[in-house]
């Protein structure tokens, strides 16, 4: 799965390429290199995809192999250009990326309770980010014709995006149930000054933080489910 992802985030630099260079902090690249080195890695992803099929044999896995590349070129060429589907889709494939190596590994044992709680962070987390970074690109996905929430409202999906995020805190308070110790109480504080903090940084309007708090929120998130 980490290949594929290597082959998504690839293809998404390529795709916005025009958009991106127009940016402040661009840095340009080879794009032929770019497009040889992501081969390269979709060339890998999929000889452990069908290596990992041909030792389990589970048909699930092969579907898997092949449907993570169709779903990531969709996503990066068209869906991300429309309103909600793009983020939504990309956060399903975060989620879908975790759980496959899970479900069709012979040797990886997950407590059922800890799985849909990574499962439930990682889509609700990138979602989130998805949205503020939208928020954060809006002039440049405008001028490059695309029909992201925040492109046909920036209020609304402000809006939108508070809410999700006060919703997260709800989200592990609902899982509260299933963990006790000290790791969990402080994976919901830190959560919840986090919350307090984003509303704060998107009530001011200040995107480029919101997206960095929320890569930080997600990768806080993965580090704790490690210790519950």
């Amino acid at each position: 799965m980490t290949f594929f992802g290597i082959f998504g985030n690839i293809q998404n630099n390529l795709a916005d390429y025009n958009i991106d260079r127009k940016k402040k902090n661009f840095t340009d690249f080879n794009q032929t290199a770019y497009i040889i080195i992501m081969i390269i890695f979709l060339v890998l992803a999929f000889l452990f995809g069908f290596t990992g099929f041909y030792m389990s044999f589970k048909p699930g896995l092969l579907y898997a192999v092949i449907s993570i590349p169709v779903l990531l070129s969709l996503y990066n060429y068209f869906l991300k250009k429309t309103i909600l589907t793009g983020n939504l889709s990309v956060a399903f494939l975060t989620a879908f990326a975790i759980y496959v190596p899970v479900a069709f590994a012979k040797n990886i044992q997950i407590n059922t309770q800890i799985l849909k709680l990574l499962l439930a962070m990682a889509f609700w987390l990138t979602l989130i980010r998805e949205l503020a970074k939208d928020l954060e690109d809006k002039e440049f996905d405008k001028e490059a014709g695309y029909n992201t929430l925040p492109v046909l409202n920036e209020n609304i999906s402000r809006y939108v995006l508070i809410l999700l995020t006060i919703i997260t805190a709800f989200v592990l308070f609902y899982f509260k149930n299933y963990f006790a110790g000290n790791i969990f109480d402080i994976l919901l504080l830190i959560s919840s000054l986090l919350t307090i903090i984003s509303i704060y940084i998107l009530y001011r309007k200040q995107y480029e933080k919101a997206t960095k708090l929320y890569k930080l929120w997600m990768l806080i998130g993965i580090l704790s489910v490690i210790f519950l």
